[in-house]
């Protein structure tokens, strides 16, 4: 919701704000696409226009009068008063406030003023104190300023200082109450400045829980050439197109008996399956996962029912809550073709398209109705090179964009282009000591796992048989399947700076 959208007369008040998104229910565009006219925004009102920026007043108003002694106040005081009545002039004295200090420490809190506040104001007052800190010159463009200067601030690595975790959490406690408690459990205030709001409040991009699915013979809505994730987890296989994940974004889902989520990161396009059982004090508990509202280094980030954890999705790993540093287990994902993996898995299933959403405990929230079109999810987005969200200044190694699939083992990782992949064939790649050969699929590969064998990296030797869980080699020898993740290039790169790439430069 950040960007070259309409901007906000003044003042815009975040207690104001905070009503319109619990009033709106489902504000998004940078965390989904938008829905359909049939519930939630407008079409071409937030996806369409590549902007995440909201209008959410539309009314002229005029700036309040300061009360008497702000403007004499300490900044510190100043800060205190705002966070107690928050009004958009109170916000731009302390954004010019914080730009003359000269102090560095202060971008991340202008970061999240200009990210929440939805005022020309404050925008332009946040905007001058960023570049003059910094030393970048405003591009003027909301979506390209935060990430620009968001960007800087994450590579730098810039920590808040004091008072910074109050001031994130009472912003952030403004717009969804579990907010301030979701990210108090943060560890440090150094990732607690890189974590940002995605658009929406928690559980604002409604996951599916149980979906529906049928065998893919009945799926007569599905089209050759559109991509799914597909999953195989005990001999079950199942096909999550991602012209539904693009909207829903995690399916808690049961495979062969097993709990599992399927998560989409659109802004990273990737799709992971994670075990959702946890051994939690000798018992084996079942998460149910939903969206954040949260996202850190444009990757989406998770949370978990009972226990209130914030999951990385790119790590799978907990990063703030009782089962912090806890990682999940993952399940293999292709990336494919609904024509190829129909032909590989005819006994398969696949997800129903589903139904309009409704909210029986809110009945003032509109039903949402997403249109469930190949490839409409995230149109604009996908097409234009730049990212939305502040990330790791990114080496050209290839585009920010570019789709590669990662390789970690033993603290080494390796980054594989998916289309020199697809161009030279199945290729044999040594990670941490461990052989690991990638089968292309056109859209995506297969990871076998060649621990053991005497595979030196380069083209793979002749493959005689692929089944959903192994490989065999014309030699007999057999290779079981292995995770692989797939994701453009910035979002592997932001878990894995170290990183190998193939082809290298």
């Amino acid at each position: 919701m950040f960007g070259g959208g309409t901007r906000v007369p003044d003042p815009m008040s975040i207690h104001q704000l905070r009503s319109f998104v619990i009033a709106a229910g489902l504000i998004t565009t940078a965390c989904t696409a938008e829905p359909s006219t049939q519930g939630g925004l407008p079409e071409g009102s937030a996806e369409d226009s590549s902007s995440t920026s909201a209008t959410f007043r539309q009314d002229p108003v005029v700036n309040p009068r300061l009360a008497s002694g702000f403007l004499e106040a300490s900044l510190e005081e100043q800060i205190a008063d705002f966070l107690d009545a928050p009004n958009s002039a109170k916000g731009a004295v302390i954004a010019e406030e914080m730009g003359a200090t000269g102090e560095v420490r202060w971008v991340p809190w202008l970061l999240d003023l200009h990210r929440l506040a939805q005022s020309n104001l404050v925008d332009a007052a946040a905007i001058d104190s960023l570049a003059s800190l910094t030393g970048i010159a405003s591009v003027n463009q909301r979506t390209a300023d935060f990430q620009n200067y968001g960007t800087w601030s994450q590579t730098e690595g810039i920590d808040g200082g004091d008072g910074y975790r109050d001031w994130k959490l009472g912003l952030y406690g403004l717009i969804d109450d579990e907010f301030a408690e979701l990210l108090a459990e943060v560890p440090d205030d150094t990732t607690l400045s890189q974590i940002h709001w995605g658009g929406v409040t928690r559980g604002g991009i409604p996951e599916l829980n149980d979906p529906e699915r049928v065998p893919v013979r009945d799926a007569d809505w599905m089209v050759p050439d559109e991509l799914v994730l597909g999953a195989e987890v005990d001999g079950a296989a199942v096909a999550y197109p991602v012209r539904i994940l693009g909207h829903h974004e995690l399916a808690n889902d049961v495979i062969a008996g097993i709990p599992v989520s399927m998560v989409y990161c659109t802004l990273c396009r990737t799709g992971l399956l994670f075990d959702r059982r946890i051994d939690i004090d000798g018992a084996e508990v079942v998460l149910d996962f939903q969206t954040s509202g949260l996202l850190w280094s444009s990757n989406k980030v998770m949370v978990d029912e009972p226990t209130d954890t914030l999951w990385q999705h790119l790590s799978g790993i907990g990063i703030a809550g009782p089962l912090e540093g806890r990682e999940l287990e993952q399940f293999p994902v292709v990336t494919t073709t609904w024509a190829d993996w129909v032909a590989e898995h005819p006994d398969s299933e696949t997800l129903v398209i589903p139904r309009p959403i409704f909210f029986p405990e809110t009945p003032e929230r509109p039903p949402i109705a997403y249109g469930y079109e190949p490839g409409g999810a995230y149109q604009s987005y996908y097409a234009n090179p730049d990212v939305w969200f502040p990330i790791l200044d990114t080496p050209d190694v290839f585009a920010l964009k570019t789709e590669i699939l990662g390789i970690r083992h033993e603290g080494e990782s390796l980054a594989v282009s998916v289309e020199a992949l697809a161009d030279a064939g199945p290729q044999v790649f040594v990670v941490g000591g461990r052989p690991v050969l990638l089968a292309p699929t056109g859209s995506g590969a297969r990871g076998y796992d060649g621990s053991g064998l005497d595979l030196g990296a380069g083209p793979a030797p002749d493959i005689t048989d692929v089944d959903p869980d192994q490989l065999t080699l014309s030699d007999g020898s057999v290779l079981p399947r292995l995770p692989v993740e797939q994701s453009f290039w910035f979002a592997w790169f932001g878990n894995h700076q170290d990183t190998r790439t193939w082809p290298t430069p």
